[in-house]
């Protein structure tokens, strides 16, 4: 069945993030971002994650107004085997800047953060002069997000096994 919340834009890329070992954060990475939401550090979410593998990733565009639970559960219904580590938003925001969306529309990665019990979600966007700016929401935060605002969200493409199971981050993309 075709997924109607959101649609793939990235079929004819090959997108790799490569194996980083989980210490950067987003709240830190004044080198990367001109504008980074102080809420980073006031939710606490400013730790180093975990070490992680080279990992494929997939773009989609919103095709439909959603929430961020209706978009990446339109994806996976388990949410957890969607997120990125910090430091791997920031490989792909370095590695693969022209598949941000500009003029302050935005990107979304879904975030695990340290030991929380809930995943976050970072907002990317190229800013009108050209910087990067990012902020972060709770996964549950309950704003409709319109398709009018050209939104993007980046997950890890998961790999199905031979008994069917999904294993590792992501998406199966060829449901697509």
């Amino acid at each position: 069945m075709a997924n109607q919340t959101l649609r793939l834009i990235s079929s004819e890329a090959e997108l790799m993030l490569d194996a980083c070992a989980g210490q950067r954060t987003i709240a830190g990475a004044t080198d990367v971002f001109s504008n980074i939401s102080s809420d980073f550090k006031n939710w606490a979410t400013d730790v180093p994650g975990k070490a992680t593998p080279e990992t494929p990733v997939a773009v989609y565009e919103l095709a439909e107004d959603a929430t961020f639970t209706r978009m990446f559960r339109s994806l996976e219904n388990d949410e957890w085997k969607l997120v990125l580590q910090q430091d791997q938003v920031l490989n792909f925001v370095e590695k693969y800047r022209n598949w941000l969306r500009r003029h302050d529309w935005a990107t979304f990665f879904l975030l695990q953060v340290g030991g929380k019990l809930k995943p976050f979600v970072t907002r990317v966007y190229v800013r009108s002069d050209h910087t990067l700016g990012t902020h972060i929401y709770q996964f549950r935060h309950g704003r409709v997000w319109s398709t009018r605002i050209r939104l993007s969200l980046v997950v890890p493409i998961l790999r199905q096994s031979y008994d069917g199971q999904v294993s590792g981050q992501a998406t199966i993309v060829a449901a697509h």
